[in-house]
Formats: C-alpha cells, structure tokens, sequence
C-alpha cells in the first residue's frame, strides 16, 4: 500500500511539473469587509446572560501572499502560498441593558496559508492561519482602553485570533507574469475569550463578508 501511495504521488508530481507552467510568485490583496460580530457570555453559575447584541464594522487587510504557482495552458491553475500582513479585526455589539456600544478592535499580523484553484478566469481559494494581535482599542460605553501586545496577552486567555477564509475571485491576466483579480471575501474569526471577573465565559467572535482586489506576478518556467 505504501509503494501504491508512493507512486501515485510520484506520477502526479511528475505530471504536474512536466506539462504545467510553473513557477514562484507573489500576490498582493486587500479585503474590505463588513464585521458581524458574535458572543458567547456566561455567568459565575454557567448561565447564559444575553445582554450584547451582535453589531457590524468595518474591516480591512494587506495581504501578501508568497509561494508557488502552476499553469495548465490557462486552463487549470493551481497556487500554493503563505499569507502574511496586516488585518484590522473589530467586534462591534450594542448593550441591551444601556443601549451603548461595546466595541473591541484588533490591529493584527496576519499568518496563514492559501491554497487557490483557477478555472479559466474563475479562482477558488481556502485558507486558515492565525492573527497576532499587535495592539487592541476596547470600548465599552464612555470607558476606552487601549493596549499594547502585552497588556492583550493578560486580558484574553489565548492572544491569537484563528481564522479560516474563503474567497471567489475573477481573474484577468495582464501577460504571462502578471494578473489582477477582484472578487468576494469571506472570513470567521474564532472565538477569543476575554477575561472578565463577572463572567466564567466572555467570547467574541465574528464572520467578514466583503470584497477584496489584488495583483500577481509570477517568475514561470516550463
């Protein structure tokens, strides 16, 4: 069974290199999205206290997604790339108690990877990773905080954001290194949990629906 696999591996492989273009590259995006935005509360006793009412806000992001990429006459294309940059995350809720806003924004590293497929002009892409919070805006009626990389890693009991995206983009190819694309973005956020003394849960999480633009250009070779 091993030599089986070993060798189906080997002929895909092999035909992948043999009759594709290929080559390393680098694209570029950037996602506008609106924010909507989820919790989870529950009190000492475990019980479900339901008092923030999930909101929307902006989200953007800069993406720069290196790696390699695989052409089949412009047919079929295959690309498999990190992604790395910047992506502001915010969580946006209306108190149901006061009506004020309680607001928790994230200015973050983004790192993940992307694994895309392109039919003619149509791209299909899936990804996950994880989002570094470098520094945090928390607001919660008339009170503001804002806080460094430390000061977050002390107030949420896991300091990283897991995502897992999906995009559908159009591509338009410009020649045979370089392309645009624009299309639609769809991203969760999982939950972080905020430590609160009056809460034995406190979790925020959100799901970005936007669209997002960008640019390739890759270095082939037959």
């Amino acid at each position: 069974m091993k030599k089986l696999t070993a060798s189906l591996f080997f002929i895909v492989f092999f035909s992948i290199n043999a009759f594709s273009q290929h080559g390393g590259g680098v694209a570029l995006f950037v996602p506008l999205t609106g924010s909507f935005a989820f919790a989870d509360l529950r009190g000492l006793d475990n019980s479900k206290i339901d008092i923030l009412k999930g909101s929307s806000s902006f989200d953007f992001g800069v993406l720069v997604q290196p790696g390699y990429f695989y052409d089949f006459g412009g047919l079929l294309g295959f690309d498999v790339l990190a992604d790395i940059g910047y992506y502001r995350s915010s969580y946006k809720y209306i108190n149901s108690q006061d009506a004020g806003i309680v607001s928790y924004t994230f200015d973050t590293l983004n790192t993940g990877a992307m694994f895309r497929v392109t039919f003619l002009v149509l791209s299909l892409g899936i990804g996950a990773g994880a989002k570094i919070p470098l520094a945090a805006d928390l607001q919660d009626g008339d009170y503001n905080s804002k806080l460094n990389a430390d000061e977050i890693k002390k107030s949420f009991t896991s300091a990283v954001i897991p995502y897992l995206k999906f995009t559908i983009d159009f591509k338009y190819n410009l020649s045979s290194f370089a392309a645009i694309a624009a299309g639609l973005y769809f991203n969760y956020d999982f939950a972080m949990n905020y430590k609160n003394p009056n809460y034995s849960r406190y979790n925020i999480h959100s799901f970005d629906f936007g669209v997002q633009i960008g640019t390739y250009l890759v270095g082939t070779s037959y």
